[in-house]
């Protein structure tokens, strides 16, 4: 069982159902050795993921996750999404790119402590010494309507999780 900073009971309350259901299947699913810290504030900047996944065998990896409706989203390309939510127009910054922003972001404040950076006899000199990625969850859309309405266009399917991923 994953370990979710902080716990899953203290943050309930602010979180929206499709985090709520993600975070559980991390707790859930995930080994012991993994660490899911929810909505942690991340650089000078004070950015916050949804989740950040620590895994000492696998890396790092900064999930958004986003309860939409396939119906509520009116545009979306590789910069900005406008969605509609109670009758009210929201446009934000595509999602993977926040994504993208937050683990860069904690990448650069782990490359300043020398002992995460590969030695300069290494292949990947001066590289951080685990691998991190960034991607987005879809808690509302499942993959046979992300491909019907062609989302990978946008949003690149190798990087999202989509609805009937997070089963039981």
């Amino acid at each position: 069982m994953a370990t979710l900073i902080p716990s899953l009971n203290t943050c309930l309350s602010r979180m929206t159902s499709g985090e709520k259901r993600f975070a559980r299947r991390l707790e859930v699913l995930l080994e012991d050795d993994y660490l899911c810290w929810y909505d942690v504030t991340v650089g000078v900047k004070r950015r916050r993921p949804d989740f950040l996944i620590l895994n000492p065998h696998r890396g790092l990896l900064a999930l958004e996750v986003k309860d939409w409706k396939l119906a509520s989203i009116l545009t979306i390309n590789p910069n900005l999404v406008e969605c509609e939510f109670n009758g009210k127009l929201v446009k934000d910054v595509n999602p993977l790119l926040k994504a993208r922003d937050f683990i860069n972001v904690t990448i650069d404040m782990l490359k300043k402590d020398p002992l995460l950076i590969n030695p300069s006899a290494s292949r990947y000199a001066g590289k951080l010494v685990m691998p991190y990625g960034h991607g987005l969850v879809l808690a509302n859309i499942s993959r046979k309507d992300f491909n019907e309405a062609n989302l990978a266009d946008v949003l690149p399917e190798h990087l999202v999780i989509c609805q009937d991923k997070m089963t039981e």
